[in-house]
């Protein structure tokens, strides 16, 4: 069982259109965006949550929760549907939301994607639910297929405070061969794609409740020149390992075609109980002439 459609919102002036779906197994990676346009300009060929690893501090675990349209439920807010698609404004700007709830043994998961106007993206994973009693990490990949303006002539910079300015602007480094890399918060360490030709580009901004790497976890972000092979459709990696690292070979990435891996870290302490709702993900946000 699946379900799909298709989006062009607002209705009266669009300026987002996309394809969407939520697929059962084996294709397990929550739901997925496609096609996406902001403007008329390309964003996304393709959007997804294909890995959500789940770390204990004590002996449970570890576990890989597929998010896919068997575990998902109708809500209160779309009691006919999987995927609710409804809109907003908040702060004066209008929002399109995507989501879907899940839950997968004691968890309770709510994937959504967050559509705003000004062209924002913002994805997000909200964790409820205690599977066993320990400190836990919920370990929640996204892959970010960015073919900004179409496939091909991308480049991804790094912003660290302590940059000098190499032709990119104070801070800004660019990347021109694939590389994994970790949050460094004290240089407000972030990422960009940016499309050669139009100069049109977007910046994603860790979220302040993603965390940072760590032994289980060993990056936040992977830099990868695309190759189809390599989007496994959720059969990507298991419960003890994201297999990313395998796909790092050195490929050539200046004025290529991109696809970042970025993972949020979603600490719930015990103590806290299972009835709070955490949240992880990034912000994306343009710039350029949009």
């Amino acid at each position: 069982m699946s379900e799909s459609g298709r989006i062009s919102w607002p209705p009266d002036q669009p300026v987002w259109t996309f394809d969407w779906r939520l697929a059962d197994a084996p294709d397990e990676e929550g739901i997925v965006i496609l096609g996406a346009a902001y403007r008329g300009h390309q964003v996304f060929a393709k959007a997804s949550l294909p890995s959500l690893r789940v770390q204990y501090s004590g002996p449970c675990g570890p576990y890989k929760d597929p998010l896919n349209y068997n575990n998902s439920h109708p809500t209160s807010r779309c009691p006919g549907t999987r995927v609710c698609v409804y809109s907003y404004t908040s702060g004066g700007q209008r929002a399109l939301s995507l989501e879907s709830y899940h839950t997968i043994g004691a968890y309770r998961l709510t994937h959504r994607w967050v559509f705003w106007e000004s062209g924002v993206v913002m994805p997000r994973l909200f964790s409820a639910g205690l599977q066993c009693p320990y400190d836990h990490r919920h370990h929640t990949y996204w892959r970010l297929d960015l073919d900004i303006d179409g496939a091909g002539r991308d480049l991804l910079l790094e912003y660290n405070t302590y940059t000098a300015d190499e032709g990119w602007g104070q801070g800004w480094h660019p990347f021109r061969s694939e590389v994994r890399r970790v949050k460094n918060p004290a240089s407000r360490r972030s990422w960009a794609v940016l499309d050669l030709d139009s100069g049109r580009g977007y910046h994603l901004l860790p979220g302040p409740n993603d965390g940072t790497a760590d032994s289980f976890s060993s990056a936040d972000l992977w830099l990868l020149r695309y190759r189809s092979g390599e989007d496994r459709y959720g059969r990507q990696g298991s419960a003890a390992a994201d297999g990313l690292d395998a796909y790092l070979d050195d490929e050539n990435t200046d004025g290529q075609d991109l696809v970042l891996w970025y993972c949020g870290h979603l600490f719930h302490r015990v103590g806290e109980g299972g009835d709070d709702w955490h949240s992880v993900g990034p912000d994306l946000i343009p710039f350029g002439p949009w």
